[in-house]
């Protein structure tokens, strides 16, 4: 287990063009809550996310009407109690095809007419289970604080940039 071994991972598909080889601010601000990534604003989870993900969660997507989706692409984690959880949670359901990816499923959205037919199959399931164990605050006349698993935009720019 790396995370175990090393402490903390940070990891970076390939879009991620890192500036950087100074990732202490990142790993400070990662020790308490143990797991961080980026929302996407505007990019709502349901509108992304196959009906069964939901389902093997034993939730429906009207309960994530207002969770922005996360990038899956640049992550930190931190080994502390709250992670472990979190990425066993998200190995198990990866390992079961009726989470990561449900048959005779599809999106539901109420921010866009019609199926989005986009399932994010990482992504959905990191954000739903995220939304379990960190409980994003409500949204408000379409805003909200950032999730307490976002980490902030202006860290993440002087650390690295997506390029696709």
């Amino acid at each position: 287990d790396a995370v175990r071994r090393f402490g903390s991972i940070i990891y970076g598909d390939t879009s991620i063009r890192y500036k950087t080889s100074n990732f202490d601010r990142l790993l400070i601000d990662n020790l308490i809550r143990g797991f961080s990534c980026r929302e996407l604003p505007g990019h709502y989870l349901p509108c992304f996310t196959l009906s069964g993900t939901f389902s093997w969660f034993n939730e429906t997507f009207s309960t994530f009407d207002d969770v922005y989706i996360a990038e899956a692409g640049f992550l930190a984690v931190t080994d502390n109690f709250l992670s472990r959880l979190i990425l066993k949670t998200w190995v198990t359901c990866a390992l079961d095809s009726t989470c990561i990816t449900p048959s005779h499923s599809k999106t539901q959205c109420k921010r866009v007419t019609g199926l989005t037919e986009k399932h994010r199959y990482d992504q959905s399931a990191m954000v739903t289970l995220l939304s379990f164990y960190f409980f994003p605050s409500p949204r408000q006349n379409g805003k909200s604080d950032p999730a307490p698993y976002d980490m902030y935009t202006s860290m993440q720019e002087r650390i690295a940039e997506v390029r696709r």
